[in-house]
C-alpha cells in the first residue's frame, strides 16, 4: 500500500513539473509569433513536431521549447548507462569523448528579449551535467568556459537549431584541447592539417521555415562561411596517410546539408585524422548505434570516439542503451575468448 502511494506521489510530482515547464515555456503576448504557433496542436507532421512551440526573441531570433531547456543531463539511470558505455568502450581500447552542445540561449542570452528564462540556473545545470560526465572518466571539453564572458561572434544561427561555422570551429578547438590533455593522445598518429575559407553559404533556417509554414512569416537567409580542411601533404598523391584513429559520431551538426566542417576543424586542432561517421536525422544516438554495430568498429576500434550530441537530449532511452551495451559486451567477450568479433 505504501509503495502504491509513493508511486502515485511520484506521478503527481512529475505531472506538476511538466505542467510548470509548459507554463514557463508558454508564449506571451510579446513573444508570440501568431495564434497558430501558440497552439500545440498546430505542430503536426514529421517536420513541425520538432519545433513546438515557436517564440520570438530580439533582433530576429526565433526559439522553440527545446532551445529553452532549463535542466540538462539525464536521470541517475542515464548516468549509469553512460558510465557503462564508457567502460565497455575502454575495454576495446577506445576513449569516449562526449560533446554536449549547449542551448543557443546559454551562449547568446542577449537575444532572448521578453522570453521568460533563468539563464544562470540553466547554465549551472549544464555545467553540472558536464562535471558529472567528467567524474565518470568521460572526456568532456570545457564548453562551459564560454559562459565566462560574452561571445563577440555569433556561434549559432538566429533562426536555425544548428551551430554556425564559428560555433563548430570554437567547440572543435575546445574538444581538441580535451583530447590532447588526455593520455590517449600519445597513442594517436599525428598529422598536420590546414583549414581555409572556400566561400559563403546562405541558410534558410529550420526554425524560420517552421515560422513560414505556421505564420506565413518570411525572414532573410542567414549568411555563413564555408571552410575546408586538408592534410598539409595532400598535394603529394603518393604520401602514405595514416588511418584515422579518431572517429566522430553525431548529428547534422557534424554532417548535414550546411557542411559546417566540425570534423575538419577537429582534425586541424587535434593534429590527427578524423573519420566522420555522423548521421543527419538520426536523433541523439543513431550514428553511435550504427557505428558500434559496424564491422569497422568490431574489427578495428578507434583510439578515440567523439560523440557530438545536442544538449537538449535527456539520454534517458533505456532501450537504446540496452541494445548498444549488449552489443559491446558481446564483442568484448568474443575478443577475450578469441572468437569472431560479431554481435
Amino acid at each position: 500500500m505504501l509503495l502504491n502511494q509513493w508511486r502515485l506521489c511520484l506521478f503527481i510530482l512529475g505531472f506538476l513539473t511538466s505542467v510548470a515547464t509548459l507554463a514557463d515555456n508558454a508564449p506571451t503576448a510579446k513573444t508570440q509569433l501568431c495564434d497558430t504557433a501558440a497552439r500545440p496542436e498546430s505542430y503536426s507532421g514529421n517536420f513541425l513536431k520538432n519545433f513546438k512551440l515557436l517564440q520570438k526573441g530580439d533582433k530576429g531570433w526565433l526559439y522553440r521549447n527545446m532551445d529553452l531547456k532549463r535542466a540538462y543531463g539525464p536521470r541517475q539511470t542515464g548516468y549509469k548507462n553512460l558510465q557503462q558505455l564508457q567502460q565497455a568502450l575502454l575495454l576495446r581500447g577506445t576513449t569516449l569523448v562526449m560533446v554536449p552542445i549547449p542551448g543557443r540561449v546559454l551562449i547568446h542570452p542577449e537575444y532572448l528579449g521578453h522570453i521568460n528564462y533563468d539563464v544562470p540556473r540553466a547554465r549551472k545545470s549544464y555545467s553540472n551535467y558536464l562535471q558529472q560526465l567528467r567524474e565518470m572518466k568521460i572526456v568532456v571539453p570545457e564548453i562551459d568556459s564560454l559562459f565566462e564572458s560574452p561571445q563577440d561572434k555569433l556561434m549559432f544561427f538566429a533562426r536555425d537549431h544548428h551551430w554556425n561555422h564559428h560555433g563548430a570551429r570554437t567547440i572543435a578547438r575546445l574538444t581538441a584541447h580535451s583530447i590532447k590533455a588526455n593520455r590517449v593522445y600519445s597513442a594517436i598518429d599525428r598529422q598536420r592539417f590546414k583549414s581555409y575559407a572556400v566561400g559563403k553559404g546562405h541558410n534558410s533556417g529550420s526554425i524560420q521555415r517552421a515560422a513560414l509554414e505556421l505564420c506565413k512569416l518570411s525572414y532573410r537567409k542567414e549568411p555563413y562561411k564555408l571552410y575546408q580542411t586538408v592534410a598539409e601533404d595532400e598535394d603529394n598523391p603518393f604520401a602514405d596517410l595514416p588511418t584515422p584513429q579518431i572517429v566522430l559520431v553525431g548529428t547534422s551538426n557534424s554532417k548535414g546539408s550546411l557542411n559546417l566542417n566540425f570534423d575538419g576543424f577537429l582534425a586541424h586542432y587535434v593534429g590527427a585524422g578524423v573519420s566522420n561517421r555522423a548521421k543527419s536525422g538520426g536523433g541523439f544516438g543513431g550514428a553511435l548505434k550504427d557505428y558500434l554495430s559496424s564491422d569497422e568498429f568490431r574489427h578495428s576500434p578507434p583510439k578515440v570516439l567523439v560523440w557530438e550530441i545536442p544538449g537538449y537530449y535527456s539520454l534517458n532511452d533505456q532501450a537504446f542503451f540496452d541494445q548498444i551495451l549488449k552489443n559491446l559486451q558481446t564483442t568484448v567477450a568474443n575478443k577475450k575468448s578469441g572468437g569472431p568479433l560479431s554481435s
